[in-house]
């Protein structure tokens, strides 16, 4: 039993070092055996920095709804400037308000179409029993959607590939063995991330530019470069491009991770694939329109299982304000947090057999009673903004590679924790063409 306002424990670790090593060699594994053996709440030690994890649902709503005692990590402003993924308090509430109606669940389901076309058009090259790296593809795919119905563009297959490396290296900024060092260190994976974000800024203000190709009135970006250009918006350039910035990183990184995870999980379990097949070939159409996406009740269930077990968002970090209660504990002013959403999702108390891909548990239960304890776009106030979006996309371009093709994965999945849930190299698999 812990005392009044004492501190989260700490797992035993080893002099000096701490728990710098195990954390480094296996960040998802030393998590849960920490959580097994000291707590929901434990204290990391990392080259003499504390950092403070939480890992059950009640202590996650707390963070997630306290916005004023946990805030933001400076760490986001360094990827993205004052985007939307990193400011606070009023700034926050202006810019979500901004852009909140371009994201809505009404407007978004407008795009199933061009969804369906793009996944179309990325399939036809497709090359029937052979090979593909799965998370190749499913980069093109999100940054094309990304594009057209985002950003009112189009791109060609190398602004695709040039633009897939610069936003991949914003990743290394959070890789384990550069994060547990203090930030001044200049690790081979900085500088990674530090020639990114340039590229990615020096894209954003080609888009944003008054010259070249203007973009679609609907689209998002026509939004930004109007608030840029009005004097009464309060929005300066430097602002409405980290907005592009932001989204040129969250608006397809995280949506193409969850479509590989899931393409490789159907075609990992034979029993899944066949009902995923059976389920798209008596409700779709040749022509896939969003009724019919709709209707895809078994494809939620799938997407759902898959967002359970390999999350996208493995960890969400804050920083605390002022001292704050956590159930028994109490974390000082200025403590580094890290929200374990990898392990909410894994836990044996809120899911049987967590470690089994099983979307039929999805049948008699939703996302909403899981509650806290399944918060793959986040939760409270600051949930991801762009949730409908990732959903209607992953359905629209699963069932269109479901409809066309068969996909057998050719080996088991090990995933390398970043900002995102990378996979640890990388992901091929079998494409057989439906008859």
């Amino acid at each position: 039993m812990s005392q009044p306002n004492s501190r989260p424990p700490a797992p035993s670790g080893t002099p000096l070092l701490g728990h710098t090593v195990d954390f480094v060699r296996n960040p998802f594994g030393f998590v849960r055996r920490s959580v097994d053996t000291t707590g929901d709440a434990f204290r990391m030690q990392l080259l003499g920095r504390d950092v403070y994890v939480l890992a059950h649902p009640d202590y996650v709503e707390t963070a997630l709804l306290n916005r004023e005692s946990f805030a933001k990590l400076d760490d986001f402003e360094v990827a993205f400037g004052e985007a939307l993924l990193s400011v606070e308090g009023e700034q926050w509430q202006r810019q979500r308000h901004a852009m909140e109606e371009f994201f809505s669940p009404t407007r978004i389901r407008d795009h199933a179409a061009t969804m369906v076309g793009v996944a179309r058009t990325r399939i036809d090259d497709w090359p029937s029993g052979g090979s593909i790296r799965v998370d190749e593809e499913m980069q093109k795919v999100a940054l094309q959607n990304l594009f057209e119905v985002v950003l009112g563009q189009s791109l060609s297959d190398e602004e695709i590939a040039e633009l897939t490396v610069a936003a991949n290296a914003l990743n290394y900024w959070f890789k384990p063995t550069t994060w547990a060092l203090p930030n001044w260190v200049p690790t081979p994976a900085r500088r990674k991330f530090h020639r990114g974000a340039k590229d990615l800024r020096k894209r954003a203000k080609t888009l944003l530019a008054d010259t070249g190709d203007s973009p679609r009135e609907e689209s998002l970006l026509a939004t930004l470069a109007a608030l840029r250009d009005d004097p009464d918006s309060a929005f300066d350039q430097s602002e409405v491009l980290d907005q592009v910035v932001g989204m040129l990183f969250a608006g397809h990184e995280t949506t193409a991770l969850a479509m590989t995870y899931a393409l490789h999980q159907i075609g990992s379990h034979s029993e899944v694939a066949e009902q995923f097949h059976a389920e798209i070939d008596s409700v779709l159409d040749d022509e896939i329109v969003l009724a019919d996406l709709q209707e895809l009740d078994y494809l939620d269930q799938i997407i759902n299982e898959s967002l359970r077990l390999y999350p996208p968002v493995h960890a969400i970090p804050r920083v605390t304000t002022e001292r704050v209660d956590i159930g028994d504990y109490t974390l000082p002013a200025d403590a580094e947090v890290l929200l374990s959403v990898w392990s909410l999702h894994r836990d044996e108390r809120f899911y049987d057999d967590p470690l089994r891909f099983n979307p039929d548990r999805w049948e008699q239960t939703t996302p909403q009673t899981q509650e806290y304890a399944f918060i793959p776009f986040g939760s409270g106030p600051r949930i991801c903004i762009g949730r409908h979006f990732a959903r209607l996309e992953m359905k629209a371009v699963l069932a269109t590679i479901g409809q066309r093709f068969r996909v057998d994965a050719e080996d088991d999945i090990e995933v390398a924790p970043r900002m995102t849930t990378q996979p640890a190299g990388a992901v091929p698999i079998q494409i057989h063409e439906r008859p």
